[in-house]
């Protein structure tokens, strides 16, 4: 595996971990919603997700079809899909 695929992976894997703090962090809020501290918490997490989100996108593609659209054609067939890249 080159070292492009090295840091796209690397890129997926740090999103995914975000992903999942943020879905953990949701189930707590949904048992303790007055809970201020880990409410602010979620959202900065949200926020670097988004970013990351952002950052992994421009530089290796869409990882949703809906990020895929724009206003003169829709790109989500246009380059590999995710995982098919990891194995180059």
């Amino acid at each position: 595996m080159n070292n492009n695929n090295n840091e796209q992976e690397r890129a997926l894997k740090e999103l995914m971990a975000l992903d999942f703090k943020l879905y953990d962090l949701q189930l707590y809020l949904n048992t303790h919603p007055f809970d201020r501290e880990i409410l602010e918490k979620y959202m900065d997490l949200a926020d670097e997700a988004e970013e990351t989100r952002a950052e992994y996108e421009e530089k290796y593609g869409p990882l949703k079809a809906i990020n895929a659209a724009t206003n003169t054609e829709w790109t989500w067939i246009k380059n590999p899909w995710p995982w098919e890249r990891m194995g180059e």
